[in-house]
């Protein structure tokens, strides 16, 4: 009699795994995220084990010294998609596996079905869709007029037989959309649970490394904007890819936040049109409104950095009198409890009351800005706001504030200072310590201020 697979339940946020269900996870807190899953069978990828060379039990794992591993020239696939090729650190990797999430309709299929057809130009690709029939894929590819592809596509779901055709007849890339929808029969469970997920993610992944084949992964993801399925899938993977932005609007932004073959926190920025994703060669003028439009309170322009590249965005704040007993504090593309901190350096240090007055913040087109350098100017687009006085559009304000409203000096301040001369910036505010550390700041007037009062007071607010 066949052995029966045991089940544990597994955690969707942490990955944690118990041989009971909890309503709470004991690891991350987290409730009703524990959810069943199903040991693999010992025939669970039979198919993988019988197509490789036999081996005994008294095999042993080879070695080889590091010296004698030799690489060749082809580890990285150009995809002819420069921003693309930017997130992943150069080029798709051979053997690797990637996941790239997003929420629907943001351009997922649409960049691998453009990805493959740029390759399949001189490589063998495999596209298996579960989500879509082939007639629905011929219709998109139409749309973006890539007649001349010479892919392969198959509707097949069974992760089984789509490793068995990745054996058969080895291609340079399979693209699979989704991975929720791909099933294994030796796990007991639908498509889209976390066994599933688990299994079947793992099994393309051996037989990615066992045959040096680039593996793209669609995935869901949840209402919080992650991907669905346990985390564990995260782990599996060689790269994970996002897309953030609107998808009622145009522009869209990809970005690593796992990448064993390249920078994390990497972008690339693509504009959505009737014939695809195409790319945005100057950020700048994506999140910035050009230099000589018309000027308003509470508008601020900064250089940041995301990954290798600097661009100028534009962030805007809106601050009005609170209706309600308690202030809102809103933010899009921007840390909220960052700005919580901000606001009270604000009050404390430069001696702004914000008590009664509701504040918003928004970072233009959608683009999530993470790093500490944009909060002065965070700050002195509250206070232009607030104040109603129009903040020049030639100057920017770059600098991280301590709890005691002391501007510090960021990194790559130069490259900042070099972006802002590309987009015709004429002043710009820093920490003063920041100050010796540019070489050559071209026709752009440096400012060094320390404390942040010091700025909200060359605005003419304050005494």
């Amino acid at each position: 009699m066949a052995k029966k697979n045991n089940t544990i339940f597994v955690c969707d946020n942490c990955g944690e795994s118990t041989i009971n269900w909890m309503g709470k996870c004991p690891s991350c807190g987290s409730w009703n995220s524990l959810k069943p899953f199903t040991e693999p069978s010992q025939d669970t990828n039979k198919s993988i084990r019988e197509r490789t060379s036999t081996s005994s039990s008294s095999d042993k794992a080879s070695l080889t010294p590091l010296k004698k591993i030799k690489t060749n020239d082809r580890t990285r696939i150009s995809t002819n998609i420069d921003e693309l090729n930017r997130v992943l650190g150069g080029g798709i990797v051979q053997g690797s596996v990637i996941l790239i999430g997003g929420e629907p309709g943001i351009g997922k299929s649409t960049l691998l079905l453009q990805t493959a057809s740029n390759i399949a130009k001189n490589e063998k690709v495999y596209y298996f869709t579960g989500e879509e029939s082939l007639e629905q894929i011929k219709l998109r590819a139409d749309r973006l007029t890539l007649e001349d592809s010479d892919f392969l596509i198959s509707s097949e779901s069974n992760c089984d037989n789509i490793i068995n055709t990745l054996l058969d007849d080895t291609p340079s890339l399979a693209i699979i959309d989704s991975i929720q929808t791909i099933y294994s029969p030796s796990t007991n469970s639908i498509a889209g649970s976390p066994a599933q997920i688990k299994n079947c993610a793992w099994a393309l992944m051996q037989t990615a490394k066992l045959k040096n084949i680039t593996i793209f992964l669609v995935g869901h993801i949840t209402k919080e904007g992650t991907i669905a399925g346990p985390k564990i899938l995260e782990h599996i993977v060689d790269c994970v890819l996002y897309f953030e932005g609107d998808d009622k609007g145009i522009y869209r932004i990809l970005r690593a936040v796992k990448n064993r073959y390249g920078a994390v926190d990497e972008v690339g920025i693509f504009e959505m049109a009737e014939r695809g994703l195409m790319e945005v060669k100057d950020p700048s003028r994506v999140f910035t409104r050009g230099v000589n439009e018309s000027v308003f309170a509470g508008n601020v322009i900064t250089p940041v950095i995301e990954g290798s590249r600097v661009f100028c965005v534009e962030q805007e704040a809106l601050v009005g009198s609170s209706a309600f007993g308690y202030p809102r504090r809103l933010t899009i593309g921007y840390d909220q409890y960052r700005l919580l901190i901000i606001i009270a350096i604000l009050e404390k240090r430069a001696h702004l009351n914000l008590s009664n007055q509701d504040v918003y913040i928004n970072v233009a087109n959608g683009l999530n800005v993470k790093e500490t350098a944009s909060d002065l100017a965070i700050a002195m687009a509250i206070a232009s706001s607030m104040s109603g006085i129009s903040i020049q559009r030639t100057t920017a304000y770059i600098g991280e504030l301590g709890l005691s409203g002391e501007v510090r000096p960021v990194r790559f301040i130069e490259r900042r200072i070099k972006e802002m001369q590309k987009f015709s910036l004429k002043e710009v505010y820093i920490s003063k310590r920041a100050v010796k550390e540019i070489k050559n700041p071209g026709d752009i007037k440096i400012i060094g201020i320390d404390h942040i009062s010091e700025a909200v007071k060359r605005l003419g607010i304050g005494n």
